[in-house]
């Protein structure tokens, strides 16, 4: 989605979080800041967090935030960017979440199925329609819907899952099929996965964005006994060297 919103707006540029996150210090340079990326657990994935935690919003006008999602439609990210963004002195202008299908197969084996190529395809044209209409109230500075209430479960299980999410990676394995190849470690976004003797070693700093698992071309990665024998999704807009790219493109 943030390729596709990058087209659409004028003018736009394309950061990923992954290439600054490590900088001592991240100042934003233009009027109108966005920010796009997938929900976790109800709300932001914590490298998100810490980015607006960081980032210096000083000589910004305009903020919104575009995300994508597989569970219900109800979340808490607005909650948490309009708490974000308080003690910067700034507000949310726009929010909007864009339903999609979740890739998440290591919470349950009994949700989140992964849809049919055909299916997904079609979910993914249907949300580049909504894109369209969200990118023109971005291209003219206009307010959108933000909605500032939450459910309590949804509070408790995000700050948990924040609290949690570095050291989830302790069920993180390799069964027969690796061959050392390395893809885990290079696709990693926050540098999380060394080898070791040909074979990957989690450091518990991970986000749970489980690209090591979906991305591993022998689909030797598991998670606990949920991923076991269940489909990888790739996504077929976003290549492989454009994932392990992110962490230097700035």
């Amino acid at each position: 989605m943030a390729k596709s919103l990058k087209e659409k707006l004028n003018e736009c540029e394309l950061i990923p979080i992954a290439g600054l996150i490590n900088q001592d210090s991240i100042n934003a340079t233009s009027e109108k800041v966005g920010f796009v990326f997938p929900v976790y657990a109800w709300a932001l994935p914590k490298i998100v967090y810490d980015f607006i935690e960081k980032i210096d919003l000083s000589t910004t006008k305009y903020i919104f935030a575009v995300t994508t999602m597989g569970g219900f439609s109800k979340q808490y990210v607005a909650p948490v960017l309009v708490k974000l963004l308080k003690p910067k002195n700034k507000e949310l202008d726009a929010a909007y979440n864009i339903r999609i299908f979740s890739n998440n197969i290591w919470g349950s084996k009994r949700i989140n199925p992964l849809p049919s190529k055909e299916k997904g395809e079609k979910r993914i044209k249907k949300a580049e329609l909504k894109l369209e209409k969200i990118a023109e109230i971005i291209r003219n500075n206009q307010k959108g819907k933000v909605k500032e209430g939450s459910i309590y479960p949804m509070k408790n299980s995000y700050f948990s899952f924040i609290k949690e999410v570095n050291t989830m990676d302790e069920k993180y394995y390799t069964d027969e099929n690796c061959n050392g190849c390395g893809i885990c470690q290079k696709i990693c976004p926050v540098d999380n996965i060394k080898l070791v003797n040909e074979k990957p070693e989690w450091q518990h700093k991970c986000q749970m964005c489980t690209g090591c698992l979906h991305y591993c071309p022998e689909k030797a990665i598991q998670w606990g006994e949920y991923t076991v024998g269940r489909v990888r999704y790739n996504h077929p807009y976003i290549k492989l060297k454009e994932l392990i790219n992110q962490k230097t493109k700035l």
